[in-house]
């Protein structure tokens, strides 16, 4: 299996080149984050939505042609998975045709594609987590089968991919970051407004210090092509993560006004989204499972309430 990229591809003219990572969905929450983080090290070209619709095909393959970036990081996508439902037809057209269209640009440019697909493709499996690469996934929902297709359809044109299934992200708040629904965020926003979050125990599934994942990439960028389940492990509930959460933060004698058992959903089957690492593990790529990354997440933006 070939190999992504090495000192033998970047060229010398006076000094190393930087590599050019053109970065769409540059406004997201991981992408913002990744962009500032690497705009010493790499010359990053993000574009945003108003920037590029990755719908049309044409405007897609000019602009990376146009731009012969060494690697696309393809992050736009319809995330929401109630707006997935509600709209199937944009859901395919963006999750979908767009990945289609990204990889087509990044075959006729020669540039090499990382494309985060997600632990959604679970959500209608059986079995019991965690699942590894080799598990044949079995979406239930609309996003979870759109990013499943995005994968094969970017199988079919490029072997130059990396897919990276991720888990749940999670971080703070940034100035001029989005921020997006997730277990640290939202447990401090009930603690803050004093409202209670119900919160399942039937419920299992990786989450990942956003800072974690961008700090993984180059040394994935080293791998094999190829899918690669990305992110921190867990084996508790999510219940369970946000009580570490409250305490992290300081509010152990709030846990009952800031967080409830919610015991009905997913009481007949346990929601189950793990996923193994065990493959990037084996090339030295190496995550904090999901309780030290919360710790670690919090201690790195000291914030305690």
């Amino acid at each position: 299996m070939q190999k992504g990229s090495s000192c033998d591809e970047i060229y010398l003219r006076g000094e190393f080149a930087m590599d050019k990572i053109l970065v769409t969905g540059a406004a997201g929450f991981f992408a913002s984050r990744f962009c500032e983080y690497y705009k010493d090290k790499y010359e990053i070209i993000p574009l945003k939505r108003n920037d590029l619709d990755i719908r049309d095909e044409n405007k897609v393959v000019n602009v990376i042609k146009n731009i012969k970036p060494n690697y696309v990081l393809h992050t736009a996508a319809i995330a929401d998975t109630g707006k997935c439902e509600q709209d199937k037809e944009t859901s395919y057209d963006i999750n979908v045709l767009g990945s289609r269209n990204i990889a087509k640009g990044c075959s006729l440019s020669g540039a090499k594609l990382i494309q985060l697909s997600t632990e959604q493709l679970f959500n209608g499996n059986t079995e019991e987590g965690p699942y590894s690469e080799d598990v044949k996934p079995v979406p239930n929902t609309t996003y979870g089968a759109h990013k499943l297709m995005a994968e094969d359809e970017i199988k079919k044109i490029l072997e130059e991919a990396y897919i990276l299934r991720l888990t749940w992200m999670f971080g703070f708040p940034e100035r001029f970051k989005k921020v997006n629904a997730n277990i640290i965020w939202n447990v401090m926003k009930a603690a803050l407004s004093n409202s209670i979050m119900k919160i399942p125990v039937n419920e299992y599934r990786g989450m990942t210090y956003v800072y974690d994942l961008i700090d993984n990439i180059p040394k994935i960028m080293e791998l094999p092509y190829g899918t690669y389940h990305t992110g921190s492990e867990n084996n508790f509930s999510t219940y369970d993560i946000a009580e570490h959460v409250v305490k992290e933060l300081g509010l152990s004698y709030r846990i009952k006004d800031i967080i409830q058992k919610d015991e009905d959903k997913f009481k007949e089957y346990a929601r189950d989204l793990r996923v193994s690492n065990s493959k990037l593990k084996s090339f030295g790529v190496v995550f904090a499972d999901t309780k030290e990354a919360v710790s670690n997440c919090i201690n790195d933006f000291s914030y305690k309430v």
